[in-house]
């Protein structure tokens, strides 16, 4: 990524479009994963294990950030005041409202779609990660992505079933998913 690249990654959302949309975050039963806040055609898109909120933004932005749920739905709980929120990112840091939370950011890369010809599990969960979503549809592998996204929640909720007399839980479990994630995005880049 080049320097001007990372010091134009500011986006601005009105609060109260903020707080309408988020509030899906709050809700008690909802199942969270890592989540993943990414900026396409206007919108900004946050989406967390089965919820996904959408809503407007200004500004300009070059990549994708995955952070933790905890943090997500304390968002959604206490919404940052001021109108409008700016959300930017730096060095490994999300900024939304006057909360710094580390994420993990990966630039949005159209080789990396292209060079993947048949992808794997893990190679679909990389490149919902990467890739814009009109990329993804265009390529047709939008369904590929949801079904290899609800196949790794599967098989994740197994193990930590299997391994629950470990005191082992589904977040050790993302935990190490997402480590492979990441290792295999290094790879593909």
């Amino acid at each position: 990524m080049t320097q001007s690249l990372a010091n134009n990654n500011f986006l601005r959302i009105s609060q109260g479009e903020f707080r309408s949309a988020t509030k899906v975050f709050a809700r008690k039963r909802i199942k969270l994963g890592p989540a993943l806040l990414a900026f396409e055609g206007g919108f900004l898109s946050i989406e967390s294990g089965e919820a996904t909120a959408v809503m407007h933004a200004e500004g300009e932005w070059h990549g994708r950030a995955i952070f933790s749920a905890e943090i997500l739905r304390a968002l959604a709980t206490v919404p940052p005041p001021g109108d409008p929120i700016p959300v930017a990112y730096a060095n490994g840091h999300l900024l939304i409202g006057t909360m710094t939370i580390p994420c993990q950011w990966n630039v949005v890369s159209e080789a990396f779609l292209h060079n993947v010809s048949n992808p794997g599990l893990l190679d679909l969960l990389a490149l919902e990660r990467t890739v814009a979503r009109a990329e993804l549809r265009g390529a047709g592998l939008g369904t590929k992505m949801r079904s290899a996204r609800e196949k790794a929640e599967r098989r994740i909720r197994n193990a930590a079933a299997q391994l629950a007399e470990l005191e082992i839980l589904p977040a050790d479990i993302w935990e190490l998913v997402e480590a492979r994630i990441a290792l295999r995005m290094r790879r593909g880049q």
